[in-house]
């Protein structure tokens, strides 16, 4: 049983370690802070597998590799540890302290948007993953309706934003030279009655 996280209390790397291993609940780290991620509704983790599943259809036999919300990101310049919900790594991952559900190194991350994470999604944790060297596009899917937006780095501060909001377009990522379909992002999901 995992003792009662204390927003007062400032914890170590090690002890959130510890505490993350005793959890039945996943726990993100942000600069000595823990908190427990909310669990994701139905629609959020349909659309998350719709993405993971048209990302790895379309990168079979490629130099990427495509990991699911079960992968952890470090993110050294505050000493943040977070889960997106999917990400994508070129060439072979590299892990925080030989950890294998840390890596160091994502080059394309999704987030599906959930009310009570749409604000932090698109402002501080974009903010964070910026930090990453490798990191060069950033996408996040509505819940709500059907808009898709792909940030894509052109340099150390410029970012070009492409987006899609209608089922029958296909959004263009260009760190992996992908077109995903916003009608198989949005297979399954009701969006008439949202």
């Amino acid at each position: 049983m995992v003792a009662l996280l204390s927003p007062e209390t400032t914890y170590s790397i090690e002890e959130y370690f510890e505490l993350e291993a005793q959890s039945l609940e996943k726990l993100e780290y942000y600069d000595g802070k823990i908190t427990k991620k909310r669990a994701a509704s139905y629609v959020h983790n349909r659309i998350a597998t719709n993405v993971l599943t048209a990302l790895g259809n379309a990168l079979q036999d490629s130099r990427f590799e495509v990991s699911n919300s079960d992968t952890k990101i470090h993110i050294p310049t505050i000493e943040s540890f977070v889960y997106p919900d999917a990400v994508v790594i070129c060439e072979k991952p590299l892990f925080y302290q030989n950890r294998v559900d840390t890596i160091l190194n994502p080059l394309l991350i999704v987030e599906v948007l959930s009310p009570s994470t749409e604000e932090y999604d698109r402002g501080e944790k974009f903010y964070l993953y910026r930090s990453l060297p490798s990191f060069k596009e950033y996408v996040v899917v509505h819940q709500k309706h059907a808009l898709v937006s792909a940030y894509f780095r052109l340099n150390e501060k410029d970012w070009r934003t492409n987006d899609v909001a209608s089922l029958s377009e296909t959004i263009h990522l260009q760190s992996i030279n992908v077109t995903l379909k916003l009608s198989d992002i949005y297979r399954g999901i009701d969006l008439s009655a949202r």
